[in-house]
């Protein structure tokens, strides 16, 4: 059953920054706050905290209208009780907030987020089967208006793919485009998939099956994990979005480097 919270700031809009049918996304899997730690457990909640606002302040910084994050938690043990989520929003001056618990026992409470400086009309949650021995990973759903003048939507995802076993990808990739196929507003999947793009590759599936873009996919340059220097987190669009940007930050926010597209509707 998809679990979510949704929550709202009043946030003054001359704080926030947005143009008709041109918006900003960014994607990245924050690993719990951990920073470039090991492990969350070796951190403490003020260390967490701290990291956390080295985020918030790279999404002011950036002026992100969507930011995707993965990983990205409630109050828990490993933190102190600190609900990061609600602590990532109210920092980053972010008015409009979904998240998804894919995780959540009595200790850990972790998932799938969306933050927008964009009003939403709608969202939605899933998390995927439980494999043994495996937490589940899921993703989060918005539709969010880009334009007030013409009432453009997109459909914007944060999703958080298996991080082995490329069979329990594609699995999860068959469900996600079930979710999506239907849909009429333009899309834009973004997140950790945990694959680069390749014949088999969950990302590769999902730009065929969905007719979505990847900017560069085949380029060795936009390596976005810290171990490898693979290229795990993607940010694809539909064929009626373009990009106008793309980039990898520079900025150490986790194991993951966080991922920047600025991206025109071209309605």
């Amino acid at each position: 059953v998809p679990v979510s919270y949704y929550f709202e700031q009043n946030i003054p809009k001359e704080k926030l920054h947005h143009h008709e049918n041109l918006f900003s996304i960014m994607t990245l899997n924050i690993g719990h706050g951990r920073g470039a730690s090991l492990h969350q457990l070796i951190q403490s909640r003020k260390n967490i905290t701290i990291n956390a606002d080295t985020i918030a302040e790279v999404i002011k910084r950036e002026e992100i209208d969507i930011t995707a994050l993965q990983e990205v938690d409630g109050p828990g043990f490993w933190n102190g009780g600190l609900d990061l989520i609600e602590h990532l929003a109210e920092n980053s001056g972010v008015p409009h907030g979904i998240w998804t618990r894919n995780v959540e026992t009595a200790a850990l409470s972790y998932g799938t987020a969306l933050l927008s400086t964009l009003p939403y009309s709608h969202a939605e949650s899933y998390t995927f089967k439980a494999r043994p021995f495996i937490l589940p990973k899921g993703y989060t759903i918005g539709i969010f208006r880009i334009s007030e003048k013409t009432g453009t939507h997109v459909c914007a995802v944060s999703v958080h793919l298996a991080p082995v076993m490329s069979s329990m990808r594609r699995l999860q990739t068959e469900v996600l485009v079930e979710s999506l196929e239907n849909i009429d507003y333009p899309i834009i999947i973004t997140g950790d998939f945990n694959c680069e793009y390749n014949n088999n590759s969950a990302v590769k599936m999902l730009v065929e099956r969905l007719n979505l873009k990847a900017w560069q996919p085949e380029s060795d340059k936009f390596a976005t994990h810290i171990l490898g220097k693979r290229r795990l987190d993607w940010i694809l669009v539909s064929e009626d979005l373009e990009f106008i940007d793309y980039k990898v930050l520079e900025d150490k926010l986790s194991d993951h480097s966080a991922v920047k597209a600025v991206i025109r509707y071209k309605g």
